[in-house]
């Protein structure tokens, strides 16, 4: 079980802005979200405001980090993650996946691997399919920020077995599309399903990270069905851990790296804030000390009362050898 009296579910949600007071163009303002409502108002304004419940908090994140562009997902999530400015230390917003100087922040200053440096019991809760694991490990698939971070900090993957077994969640989080791409014998579950396991998880581990992109990929497609399904199936699963997770003593997060699915007139990224949601064990002072991405991953050290002692040494192993930056 968690060494720390305290608990963090971080549910990382890829392309998820505040977007315009606008339904013919933010699903948000569409999509049926009542569990998501049941916290705070599904109301944009209140959203650029920052909004507060007995139960959770809602602020808005600047995702830009004073860098010119559009944000984008390899220095968003880096910075989300490991508290750096990612772009700026690269001098851009860098797309897709993490390069060597990336990679080397996440290696060093990654929650996964500072937490468990640190002797507390942190995890990533999302499943992989068995092709993808021995490609990831080669070097011949490239990785993302989160499995990268994951790699780092616990030096392996949960598998679909584990999913099986309920102790992990696809990135879809029913299992339909690892099940048709892959073949394997996948489980199905319900989104609600889902988000009852991811909690079961997080009892016991200190941190608990799971990721979901599908928003982003909708988002690039201006797909309105999609968004919709997909922002419903989020409030489903965000249902099922608020049925199963202790908010008296730990702290369910909602947030994003960029902006994307809630402005379906562009296919592009936006420089539109983010949206970190907290809600349960000092959910207003969580919010309070944030206010960009950047401040995410050192509140949630706070919280845990983790001091980082970041490992000056690189990692090695594969093609995943980091070079010093």
């Amino acid at each position: 079980m968690a060494k720390s009296g305290r608990r963090i579910l971080f549910f990382f949600i890829d392309g998820l802005g505040i977007g315009p007071d606008d339904a013919a163009v933010n699903p948000f303002l569409v999509a049926r979200l009542p569990h998501l409502a049941s916290l705070v108002p599904l109301d944009m304004a209140a959203w650029r405001a920052g909004v507060h419940s007995e139960r959770a908090s809602l602020v808005p994140l600047d995702a830009t980090l004073g860098v010119p562009g559009l944000p984008q997902s390899a220095t968003g999530q880096t910075a989300l993650f490991t508290g750096v400015n990612a772009a700026a230390l690269i001098g851009r917003h860098k797309e897709g996946r993490p390069n060597k100087v990336l990679k080397s922040v996440l290696y060093k200053h990654g929650l996964i691997p500072v937490l468990n440096r640190a002797g507390r019991r942190a995890t990533f809760a999302n499943a992989y399919t068995a092709a993808v694991i021995p490609r990831y490990l080669a070097g011949t698939a490239p990785m993302s920020c989160t499995s990268t971070m994951a790699y780092y900090g616990e030096g392996e993957f949960r598998t679909s077995g584990d999913a099986n077994r309920g102790k992990a969640v696809f990135f879809d989080l029913t299992g339909r599309w690892p099940r048709r791409r892959s073949g394997e014998a996948i489980r199905l579950i319900t989104p609600r399903a889902a988000g009852e396991t991811l909690a079961r998880i997080a009892a016991g581990y200190d941190f608990t990270l799971y990721e979901y992109f599908l928003t982003d990929f909708a988002g690039h497609r201006r797909n309105r069905k999609r968004a919709f399904r997909y922002l419903e199936d989020i409030d489903a699963a965000v249902g099922g851990v608020l049925n199963s997770f202790d908010t008296a003593s730990g702290l369910v997060l909602l947030t994003s790296d960029h902006g994307n699915v809630e402005d379906l007139s562009v296919r592009t990224h936006t420089r539109n804030p983010v949206p970190l949601l907290a809600v349960g064990y000092k959910h207003r002072e969580f919010a309070a000390a944030c206010r960009s991405i950047q401040d995410v991953a050192g509140a949630c050290l706070r919280l845990l009362n983790v001091t980082p002692r970041p490992d000056t040494e690189t990692p090695s192993g594969g093609n995943l050898v980091v070079l010093p930056a």
